[in-house]
């Protein structure tokens, strides 16, 4: 293998050479190509070494000077068609094969990313960087034992770099390893890496391991950080935790001035056609078996097609499942996958296809396509359902909340104007079927006592809240506390907690992964559903109530905390919604312990359930529609976004 200083000056010595060989006219386009890419020309730049590569289409440098002009103007199949004819004429470059994995990636090719970087001889590569678009394009398409194996060999060439120990942590987390994800965030933060995001990033793992005692280390040094101005924090992770409104701004602004201010904006669209339809556009990568697909079903729909024409954007798996194909189906040839194309070919399509409102059911979750957005093709562009905060962004004018979950007097902690529906927030499905209902041995449950349950996310729940659950253990005798296993720490870390609060670990009894249908019908077995803080129960709210179980809750004050008190308002169950902690836990032992003032709640959620108007899809449609009419409204008006409070009913 050849050593980095001996290849460094055969690829200067191949440079030279070339140079010589090189037509004056085409050293000339070349040169003003530099002078355009210094000064940030980048259209200009490209014309120039388009020039020079028709003068001389066997020099690299000009194709890799042209792939990278293309890139900055977001032009990547062009970008990726420069960098391959600069890997065809210099294969050993390092550069040319950095520039067209980078390319590949930005247009969603992962596979074609693999293929190139397979086709080559990596062994005699020193640098980490293949190896690290390797092992990301491996990540994308969920080959998560490959992806492991190219970070670890870019690692074992340069122990010290620092992303491809962050991309190891992310694969660790979507394997469910997360004490091991926790220790790669760890070891790059004390590499140099972003502190304020990487201590969130920990302080995540350590929730979802339920590893309370590295949790509180972790806030910890989150606050501090805040404290020293390093608003850097993730956007989704600082919502999990216990954070207030106005860092959870700060830090969805930091992101979004970090990663998609400096995208130059489409034009402000032409007028509308008048008496067209109003075209609105899902964009989404969760419609498979996922809960944005289970709940905004319905509602894709139930839209009125004679006033309103509804496109979807997709760019997740096709898992095959039946709520997909159902989601396909409603929409027929207006079902897009467009997860092939990079975010500006995507933000084309979308301006193309003259989108009125552009509606982000994303927001900062896992696999979110926010460049998109950053390009504003769309006349309005809107936050709404996958993301329960800010965006922090100036290109989404508003955020769809209601009376609870964003009260008008949260305003400033949004940049977005808060647009609120006149019941709950969150859609629903009628549709969703309840399975048979298994006897209690099936689903591991003792044959008597009173059934506490929580299927929420194990991430969730924090020890003051187990505390509270322990307690109720200890004074309901026989109860149980049923618990969903999202991963196998949680599950082990919490019964080493409840063994340590004096509580045998067989009254917690935990419920593996169903689909939704199964799921439903098990439900049915639980007598009371407990909510977590700061994160509610919002699915898995809707979900028990739906399967006929009542759930208690206590407001915090962000939205994240507040959407089970919105659930619960808009099903008529508001007497289930306590003040506080101790309140809460006062109430669910008074309902443990007095069968008769839980069978008449359960009663009362039976008769309302068809008629609240939290399951009233064919409503709530009508109210979102209604919604969209007065932000078009506003905009043809050519008036600024303004906050939409509630209509009255």
């Amino acid at each position: 293998m050849q050593t980095t200083q001996a290849r460094s000056g055969a690829v200067r010595a191949r440079a030279v050479a070339q140079s010589l060989r090189r037509d004056p006219r085409a050293e000339a386009a070349y040169q003003k190509g530099l002078k355009e890419a210094k000064r940030e020309r980048w259209r200009e730049a490209a014309q120039a070494y388009e020039r020079a590569v028709a003068l001389n289409p066997d020099d690299a440098v000009f194709w890799l000077n042209l792939a990278n002009s293309r890139v900055k103007l977001g032009e990547s199949d062009k970008a990726v068609e420069a960098a391959r004819r600069a890997l065809a004429i210099d294969p050993a470059s390092e550069l040319a094969v950095a520039i067209a994995s980078q390319c590949l990636a930005a247009a969603n090719r992962h596979q074609e990313t693999i293929e190139l970087l397979q086709s080559l001889d990596l062994a005699k590569v020193e640098s980490p960087s293949p190896y690290f678009a390797l092992g990301n394009a491996h990540m994308a398409l969920f080959r998560h034992d490959e992806a492991i194996k190219a970070f670890l060999e870019g690692l074992r060439r340069k122990p010290d770099f620092t992303p491809a120990h962050i991309s190891l942590g992310n694969v660790f987390e979507r394997m469910k390893m997360h004490e091991e994800a926790r220790e790669c965030f760890r070891t790059a933060i004390e590499l140099g890496g972003n502190r304020a995001e990487l201590l969130s990033a920990m302080a995540h793992q350590s929730q979802h391991a339920c590893r309370w005692d590295l949790l509180a280390q972790d806030l910890a040094e989150l606050q501090c950080a805040f404290a020293q101005g390093l608003t850097q924090a993730s956007p989704f992770q600082l919502v999990t935790m216990p954070s207030t409104r106005a860092q959870q701004l700060a830090a969805a602004q930091a992101k979004w001035k970090n990663h998609y201010a400096s995208v130059k904006r489409m034009p402000r669209p032409g007028a509308r056609r008048g008496g067209d339809r109003m075209r609105i556009g899902y964009m989404s990568n969760d419609l498979f078996r996922h809960a944005t697909a289970y709940l905004i079903a319905e509602i894709l729909e139930r839209h009125d097609r004679a006033r309103f024409d509804v496109r979807i954007y997709s760019f997740g798996i096709n898992d095959g499942s039946e709520i997909r194909q159902r989601i396909i189906d409603g929409a027929g040839v207006n079902f897009a996958e467009v997860s092939q194309l990079s975010d500006q070919d995507l933000a084309n399509r979308i301006r193309s296809d003259d989108i009125d409102i552009l509606v982000d059911l994303k927001g900062y979750t896992l696999n979110a396509r926010c460049g998109v957005f950053s390009y504003h093709p769309a006349r309005i562009q809107v936050n709404y359902l996958g993301f329960p905060g800010t965006i922090g962004s100036d290109c989404h004018e508003y955020i769809i909340g209601d009376r609870i979950v964003t009260p008008l007097e949260h305003a400033d902690s949004y940049s977005e104007k808060i647009a609120q529906m006149p019941h709950c927030y969150q859609p629903n499905d009628r549709r969703r079927r309840i399975g048979p209902r298994p006897t209690r041995a099936q689903c591991g449950l003792p044959e008597t006592g009173f059934i506490f349950c929580s299927f929420n996310s194990v991430y969730k729940i924090t020890a003051e809240v187990f505390d509270r659950w322990c307690r109720l253990l200890h004074q309901v005798d026989g109860s149980v506390l049923w618990l969903y296993e999202a991963n196998t720490q949680g599950r082990r870390n919490l019964d080493a907690e409840v063994r340590r609060r004096g509580i045998d670990p067989q009254r917690i009894v935990w419920a593996p992964h169903q689909v939704l249908e199964p799921h439903l019908g098990r439900l049915q077995l639980a007598d009371l559903s407990l909510d977590t803080l700061p994160v509610n129960a919002h699915t898995t709210a809707s979900d028990a109530l739906w399967a006929g179980v009542p759930m208690i809750t206590t407001p915090g004050e962000s939205f994240v905390s507040r959407v089970a008190s919105s659930i619960l308002c808009a099903a008529g169950l508001d007497d289930l919604i306590a003040p506080d902690g101790d309140a809460y836990e006062r109430l669910a032992l008074d309902l443990a312990r007095n069968p008769d003032r839980l069978c008449e709640i359960r009663a009362r959620l039976a008769a309302n359930r068809d008629e609240c108007s939290l399951f009233d899809s064919a409503r709530y449609t009508r109210d979102l529609e209604a919604l969209y009419e007065r932000m078009i409204a506003a905009w043809e008006r050519c008036a600024p976004a303004e906050h939409l409070p509630a209509a009255a009913q």
